[in-house]
């Protein structure tokens, strides 16, 4: 009777925890910036007006524009681990803090050591693609390694590569509680 109610007990333990994991993981996936100050920074608590999307009318993909304030403004396009990706309007002295709160701040899964910039037209020295390591700025706060944006630039937050840690703590989790049942049972 007693190995019964042991059993019973672990059985019941292992059960609750696995559910207890496997349920909590969306929870931990949902989006961090639920909040509305979060969830737009540059358009509702800016000290300056956002500009709407102006249609092109045969204009250039690669030129500046300006809005009713007399802004000079330009397109980036964002892609990746970023929480608003797509194309974005900003001011022609913005740089990547100021494109990386737009879009919300970086993902948990983006890797910020190797975020791209892909000119649409090829810099003075030929140059069209950049890497740079956004960690660095987010640790040091140097921005000597930013690159000036220009119109029609696309900023790529690539996804990082390797294990899962909540994953691989789950799983480990689950398989210790396995092996702590068939313990209990022997």
């Amino acid at each position: 009777m007693k190995k019964m109610i042991t059993r019973f007990i672990a059985s019941s333990l292992i059960g609750l925890q696995l559910g207890a994991s496997f349920l909590a993981a969306p929870a931990m996936a949902a989006d961090r910036f639920s909040s509305s100050f979060y969830a737009s920074p540059s358009t509702r608590y800016s000290n300056t007006e956002q500009a709407s999307p102006l249609p092109a009318y045969g204009a250039q993909i690669d030129t500046y524009f300006t809005d009713s304030m007399g802004n000079i403004l330009m397109y980036v396009n964002v892609l990746g681990e970023v929480y608003k990706p797509g194309q974005q309007i900003v001011r022609q002295d913005a740089d990547l803090s100021t494109l990386l709160s737009i879009v919300g701040g970086p993902k948990d899964k983006a890797n910020l050591k190797k975020v791209k910039l892909l000119r649409y037209k090829p810099d003075e020295d030929g140059q069209q693609t950049y890497e740079i390591n956004l960690k660095e700025y987010l640790e040091t706060g140097d921005r000597s390694g930013f690159i000036e944006l220009k119109p029609s630039d696309t900023i790529v937050f690539p996804e990082k590569k390797g294990l899962d840690t909540n994953l691989a703590f789950r799983i480990l989790g689950a398989a210790l509680s396995v092996a702590t049942f068939i313990r209990v049972s022997n």
